[in-house]
């Protein structure tokens, strides 16, 4: 990927009973996105309990001006106040480079932190930032960091924190160790944010058989939204006006349940039975490699042609 993509990481903690309209929400976000010029793509990542509890997505542009444009138009702004009620806190956004993506993708459980620093007080936390990063270093599970300063007139500091389970990330946590170090950083943080993300889709799509490793992230996202934006659109349109008169939490349970249970058996495995190729390309004709994703952004026009009015 070119270095000058720029990627916006948005983190989101939806509220219990918000779950059905922060999906619908997402969709009109994607559309947002992927409709400006510049975009280049646009990946999200669904909770998963108990080690990421929010809503990840992670949105590239072609440059910074693009995302910065994007970033800054009205259809945008009104998109964030529609989601600012679902999310508890609001929306954590933050510009980062593409190694700290790469870094979550590459390891294990992950702690994303933004730090507003006070003014003046830069070089005094570069130097905490040194010493905590030894000493976290220092526990069992430790796998690495990435510490990227503000980028193109942000203004937080972002930190990728890396354990090898979240047993050891949570042992870091809370330690005193790192309590200490927190307490002591409070003269020099004015704001700070962090999120848990969980870069894997465990249970749906087993390691290679041959190899052992598990296919490419991306690819089996390709593959979930392949299978799963028909299920919501279906959704939206059949089964919640019949379920109307329910508590919203029952009815989002229903709903989340049926997505669940549908993309779980057979949609997936159907999906990655017709793509097994493309997502484990070790000893496979190179011409079927190269036309699996041809056939996966037709399935996907397919999808949407057909869906197109269902909402209207």
């Amino acid at each position: 990927m070119s270095d000058d993509v720029s990627t916006l990481l948005l983190c989101a903690r939806v509220r219990p009973g918000s779950e059905a309209a922060f999906a619908q929400w997402q969709v009109r976000w994607q559309t947002s996105v992927l409709a400006s010029a510049g975009a280049v793509s646009v990946e999200f990542w669904p909770p998963a309990p108990p080690d990421q509890l929010e809503s990840v997505a992670i949105t590239r542009f072609a440059s910074v001006d693009a995302l910065r444009k994007w970033r800054r138009g009205n259809r945008n702004s009104e998109l964030i106040d529609e989601a600012a009620p679902l999310a508890e806190g609001g929306l954590v956004m933050q510009l980062v480079g593409q190694a700290a993506v790469d870094y979550t993708v590459r390891h294990g459980v992950t702690m994303v932190m933004v730090t507003d620093i006070k003014p003046g007080k830069e070089a005094a936390y570069r130097a905490w930032a040194d010493r905590i990063q030894k000493l976290q270093a220092t526990f069992p599970g430790y796998v690495g960091s990435f510490v990227q300063p503000p980028q193109h007139k942000e203004t937080g500091w972002t930190t990728v924190l890396r354990f090898d389970s979240a047993a050891n990330l949570e042992g870091w946590l809370k330690s005193d160790a790192r309590a200490a170090m927190v307490k002591e950083s409070e003269q020099l943080v004015d704001d700070f944010h962090a999120q848990r993300v969980d870069t894997s889709f465990p249970g749906w799509v087993a390691n290679n058989p041959v190899t052992g490793k598990p296919p490419n992230l991306w690819k089996t996202a390709c593959l979930i939204l392949l299978t799963l934006f028909p299920v919501v659109m279906l959704e939206l349109r059949f089964l919640n006006p019949q379920l109307e008169t329910l508590n919203p939490a029952v009815r989002t349970f229903i709903g989340n349940a049926l997505s669940v249970t549908l993309t779980t058996w057979p949609l997936m495995p159907l999906a990655i039975f017709g793509f097994g190729a493309w997502l484990f390309p070790e000893n496979k004709p190179r011409w079927l490699v190269l036309t699996m994703p041809i056939v996966l952004v037709l399935c996907y026009a397919i999808e949407i042609a057909l869906l197109w009015h269902l909402l209207l």
